[in-house]
């Protein structure tokens, strides 16, 4: 049973074609570089992660330049009143006075 059949089954090509062909075969799918890996998507995945890198050196220089450098101190409230105009000392007054009438009838 286990004897190989001895039908003549021949190619309509030589062997030597076969092998050619068998060969292109392979090396068109098994050597072929891995999709997405060209080379362009490689430069541009590094130009894109310098990018980056440099993005965040540069926000972290900013962040510590502005925390080295604190704004003027606010201005305290005796300064305030000392440069602020009647008007609008006498219409806070007015107003904060209400507020604590208001508070005052809760």
């Amino acid at each position: 049973m286990n004897e190989p059949s001895r039908t003549d089954r021949r190619m309509p090509y030589p062997e030597v074609d076969f092998e050619a062909l068998h060969e292109r075969i392979r090396r068109a799918t098994v050597q072929r570089p891995i999709p997405g890996r060209t080379p362009a998507l490689r430069r541009t995945l590094l130009i894109a992660t310098a990018s980056a890198a440099a993005a965040v050196l540069v926000a972290g220089g900013l962040f510590l330049a502005a925390e080295r450098h604190p704004d003027a101190a606010p201005a305290d409230l005796d300064a305030l009143l000392a440069t602020a105009p009647s008007e609008v000392l006498r219409d806070a007054a007015a107003t904060n006075y209400d507020d604590i009438l208001y508070d005052q009838q809760l």
